[in-house]
């Protein structure tokens, strides 16, 4: 037989149950937002050349469109196109750590996200555009080696991306240090 304060107790203990569990789902909830305020680029904003963002000022250097027959012999089936997207950058201040988890997407005004191809298809694509040509490192390569106070660097990524999409497309740029805020850049492939 349990005694008195054995059941008081367990009767206080049930009782705390359901303000326990919502704390709890409280306290989820909270980190679930964290992370995803974390993840996602839920401000972007319109870039002018020269805008300064995670330390360092940004330009869109180069657009290019290949797989209609216009850009280079090479065309692609149905209707798929790929893009190359450089942009460059001057390290205003000391970028540290501040360039980490790169994310460089397309989007267009359907709300649709395109990621880079991977590293490994890209410097192979890179190859087969200019053998002769250097592959150029990608948003995630060039955060972790990120250039000094005063320096600039150039990365380059490439997108897979329906024909239909290509006139309305615009490249978006963000860090873990900068999330949820974005740059934008327009590409104007027409």
């Amino acid at each position: 037989m349990a005694s008195r304060r054995e059941r008081r107790f367990w009767w206080a203990s049930l009782a705390s149950l359901p303000v326990l569990l919502a704390a709890n789902y409280a306290i989820d909830a909270w980190r679930n937002a964290e992370d995803y305020v974390g993840r996602n680029e839920l401000r972007v904003s319109g870039s002018v050349d020269g805008q300064t963002y995670a330390k360092a000022s940004w330009t869109l250097n180069q657009a290019r469109l290949i797989g209609d027959g216009r850009d280079g012999k090479i065309t692609f089936p149905g209707q798929m196109r790929l893009v190359v997207v450089r942009l460059a950058a001057k390290a205003e201040d000391d970028v540290g750590q501040s360039w980490t988890q790169c994310s460089l997407t397309l989007t267009d005004p359907k709300r649709r996200r395109w990621q880079p191809l991977n590293f490994i298809l890209s410097n192979d694509l890179s190859r087969d555009l200019d053998p002769k040509a250097t592959p150029i490192d990608g948003c995630d390569a060039i955060s972790r080696q990120p250039p000094a106070k005063g320096a600039s660097t150039i990365m380059e990524e490439k997108f897979v991306v329906p024909a239909d999409a290509v006139p309305s497309l615009s490249a978006q740029l963000s860090f873990a240090s900068t999330r949820p805020d974005a740059i934008s850049f327009p590409l104007r492939l027409n």
